[in-house]
């Protein structure tokens, strides 16, 4: 996985400071928080939607889809990369969750930025 394809951990710093000025929804950062909890940095929506509380991963997809297009915006990014605005944040993962579900691998330049302005707690994976 190419973690820096839309920019490195400055860029999305840059672009989530901007973001976080105009308000970042708490469950919003709580799906940043567990994606970057998971082990490997990998989870399916149903799995993030178990463990902050939507009904299903389609409701992740449409929470999570919100913050990264406005991350996206601020990256210079206007139209969704493979249609799909979490590209931005997450890129697929080589497996799937026990039930089927597509699971994704955050990447590691969101996880820095993210940590370095206090949106999430440090996590232990580099």
């Amino acid at each position: 996985m190419n973690d820096d394809k839309y920019g490195t951990a400055e860029d999305y710093a840059r672009a989530f400071t901007i973001v976080n000025h105009e308000g970042i929804h708490e469950k919003h950062k709580a799906l940043l928080q567990a994606h970057a909890l998971a082990p490997g940095r990998t989870a399916s929506w149903a799995e993030l939607a178990q463990e902050v509380g939507y009904a299903n991963g389609r409701a992740v997809n449409l929470q999570y889809g919100t913050l990264a297009k406005r991350v996206a915006k601020e990256l210079g990014i206007a139209a969704p990369p493979r249609g799909f605005w979490l590209h931005i944040f997450a890129d697929w993962a080589d497996e799937c969750d026990q039930l089927g579900h597509t699971r994704f691998v955050l990447r590691q330049p969101v996880v820095d930025a993210a940590v370095r302005l206090g949106l999430i707690a440090a996590t232990t994976e580099a």
